[in-house]
């Protein structure tokens, strides 16, 4: 295989290794450590994304191996967001959520005069509310009133409101408390706490970036160590060494600039003459690993796929690349997609055939989906794993 690779071929190989390609689908854990993990800014995010790769034709699959298998986790991990991932990876995934609230817990216990005793008491309080499952609201109501204590704009920074926020975030971190839909849907609110009978060990973040790299560069390939380092949230020299064992080798693309990391089974897919179609949620895999949008198109293109807000839309990509975004239309139950760059007639046509299939699969599976879709290209920016703790 050559070490220059053109930008077609770099997409190709992106779209087959996040397994956009049709094929045989893999039993759910392995395609979801197979594709690096699921982002899950909003419940509509990884259940649209497994469509997108054949997996599922129906929300309650995903549902089903989260809920009641438990062959999947949704966990707090990287970056402050909330994951998908395999049961196996779940703890490893966690240990960037335990080093992150770590760090965050001594900021506020500095800027809020927070003593050890404020936290265990009031870790004590929620293991004593939570004999039973709760909701957010059930369990606020049943804290006593120091456990509620106000952090004021420290907190409302720190997306910990209050102390029983900052403490259970701890909580969910580590694996002590478990979060779940009340109605065993991934889409639909309201969120249910309880204790785990059986919490996993923890990794710290130092082991959790060897176990998960190989598995993430082989998701992504070909793909720069400062793309790594992003999406793990650690330095450039850390990400180096975690993937000194790996003996990867380096390519370089046409037209992108610096070295891009393959592993050693690395093959660049043959071209057909179809025309691959993608419909990708918020935060898909593909564009998570991606976040300027990199080798998917020019920095015009990746400007014309902001929200107001700066968030990336729904993206919709031909061959690999994005020419084009989408948004859900609730009333009439139809995609609207919104070219930025002209289609062609066949690329129309076959982006309409998507369009159709996907829309009929949000208004079949998904409920709602404008509180889901909408939520997600109002944000500013990546809804935090605390988002739902604060109380």
């Amino acid at each position: 295989m050559s070490n220059v690779l053109t930008l077609a071929e770099a997409r190709r190989a992106w779209r087959a290794r996040q397994h956009l390609s049709a094929g045989a689908p893999l039993p759910l854990a392995e395609l979801v450590t197979a594709i690096g993990g699921l982002p899950c800014p909003v419940g509509a995010s990884p259940a649209i994304a497994l469509f997108a790769r054949h997996a599922i034709t129906q929300r309650s699959a995903l549902d089903q191996a989260l809920f009641r298998d438990r062959t999947l986790a949704l966990v707090p991990g990287p970056r402050g967001l909330s994951w998908v991932v395999s049961a196996a990876n779940a703890p490893a995934v966690r240990a960037f959520a335990v080093a992150e609230h770590a760090a965050r817990e001594a900021r506020l216990a500095a800027a809020c005069g927070l003593s050890s005793r404020d936290l265990l008491s009031t870790r004590d309080a929620i293991r004593a509310a939570l004999a039973k499952p709760r909701t957010s609201d059930a369990l606020r109501d049943a804290l006593p009133r120091e456990a509620r204590r106000d952090l004021g704009e420290p907190g409302r920074r720190a997306a910990c409101v209050t102390l029983a926020g900052l403490v259970l975030r701890g909580m969910w971190a580590v694996g002590e408390v478990d979060r779940e839909p009340a109605e065993g849907r991934i889409d639909r609110d309201p969120w249910r706490y309880r204790l785990d009978p059986m919490p996993r060990v923890v990794p710290p973040a130092a082991e959790a970036v060897p176990k998960l790299s190989l598995d993430w560069i082989k998701a992504h390939a070909p793909v720069s160590v400062r793309a790594f380092a992003a999406a793990f949230g650690i330095a450039n020299s850390r990400a180096v060494a975690a993937l000194k064992p790996h003996k990867l080798r380096s390519v370089s693309i046409e037209g992108l600039a610096g070295e891009h990391l393959v592993p050693e089974d690395f093959a660049v897919p043959e071209a057909d003459e179809s025309i691959a179609v993608d419909l990708l949620p918020v935060r898909d895999p593909l564009v998570d690993a991606r976040p300027d949008l990199a080798g998917l198109c020019s920095p015009d293109i990746a400007r014309s796929s902001l929200t107001r807000q700066g968030a990336i839309a729904p993206l919709i990509l031909v061959d690999g690349a994005v020419l084009g975004t989408w948004a859900f239309d609730a009333a009439l139950s139809q995609l609207r997609p919104r070219p930025i760059v002209p289609w062609s007639p066949a690329q129309s046509a076959a982006i309409d055939a998507h369009a159709e299939a996907l829309a009929g699969f949000i208004a079949r599976e998904l409920d709602p989906p404008t509180l889901h879709l909408a939520v997600a290209l109002r944000a500013p920016g990546p809804r935090s794993a605390s988002a739902d703790l604060e109380l």
